[in-house]
């Protein structure tokens, strides 16, 4: 999903829910505001200088920007269940979720909505998210899915 010289490449989940890499040109915040995003949420963790950036390209545009950080290892920060609450809050339209590539982190996110939201079997979404993987050594964000999806199961 590297979109350098090209147009982002975005994705649509669900409803007002689209995600992919992070937005890099004016072309790219062009076609969110064409699709009427109305917020952005940034799951990188090491991009505080690309982030302050894409937050003021955002504004100029309308478009209101989050950045909740979740590293390769989202155990440590916890932050995976308020981005997937954000991703439904619902409050100001359609949202745009990344990480860098729009592939590793996101993907785990996209992996655990599809089971939350769409009722998939847990080795479907991760298999499909694995297929689509840029690293597919990231043993922590495997390690994270299994055990969201072990807890998610016990409370059943």
């Amino acid at each position: 999903m590297d979109h350098r010289g090209d147009t982002l490449d975005i994705h649509h989940l669900d409803g007002q829910i689209y995600y992919g890499a992070a937005p890099q040109s004016e072309a790219d915040f062009a076609k969110l505001r064409r699709l009427g995003v109305q917020r952005i949420i940034d799951v990188r963790t090491f991009k505080v200088f690309a982030s302050g950036k894409e937050k003021r390209r955002a504004a100029k545009l309308g478009i209101a920007y989050r950045r909740i950080p979740m590293g390769f290892f989202p155990i440590r920060t916890g932050n995976v269940p308020t981005i997937l609450a954000q991703l439904t809050s619902g409050c100001a339209g359609p949202v745009y979720f990344h990480c860098n590539l729009g592939l590793d982190r996101v993907g785990l996110l996209v992996a655990l909505y599809r089971i939350e939201h769409f009722g998939w079997e847990p080795r479907h979404a991760f298999t499909t998210w694995k297929a689509q993987q840029f690293n597919t050594n990231l043993e922590g964000l495997d390690r994270y899915f299994w055990q969201h999806v072990g807890a998610r199961n016990c409370l059943r």
